[in-house]
């Protein structure tokens, strides 16, 4: 059996925020006839960044995500202002607000689906490389950001040690590696 795209019925929005609607949406199973409801979370697509130095270091920032109620350690990366029309555009933003760093080069690694079961948006992950320290970061009133800074060789043991943690930071760091290949 194929899976065959579900009708859609309705959507109702249930709250607005900032930067994400919580809507009810009405579907029908095109195998059972059967109408269910699902949550959906409409929210901009993504971006995040892994990002190197001139001396083979992976640009990381530590924060506080309220989530998990814990300090994280992730590659930078956020959402895609309205007006960006193009998600490049909104990486070199976010890395250079979240870390003060500029890349000499950067490039699409690949686009993934956050969470397809209740996310409508994607996440577009970029490699920056050749990256310098020109300014002051620029976070945004809701962010404390520490920047760290990590030879590309430690990483695989902070990940096996947990210290990096963030799904979408680990997805990132996969198309990172596919990209780079083994070794």
């Amino acid at each position: 059996m194929n899976p065959q795209p579900w009708q859609r019925l309705g959507d109702e929005s249930l709250v607005r925020y900032k930067v994400f609607d919580v809507v009810r949406s009405r579907r029908r199973s095109p195998r059972t006839g059967v109408d269910i409801g699902f949550f959906l979370i409409r929210t901009p697509d993504w971006v995040n960044i892994v990002a190197t130095t001139t001396d083979d270091r992976l640009i990381l920032v530590r924060q506080y995500r309220h989530g998990t109620e814990q300090v994280s350690l992730e590659i930078p990366g956020g959402l895609i202002d309205p007006h960006e029309r193009n998600p490049i555009d909104a990486a070199a933003r976010e890395l250079r607000e979240e870390t003060g760093y500029e890349p000499t080069h950067i490039e699409l690694l690949g686009v993934m689906t956050p969470n397809p079961a209740i996310f409508t948006n994607r996440c577009h992950t970029f490699l920056a490389t050749g990256c310098r320290r020109v300014g002051d970061l620029q976070m945004d009133p809701g962010e404390d950001i520490e920047v760290v800074t990590v030879p590309v060789a430690e990483i695989d043991a902070r990940i096996r040690a947990g210290e990096i943690d963030h799904a979408l930071v680990l997805a990132g760091l996969a198309f990172w590696r596919a990209r780079k290949g083994p070794g």
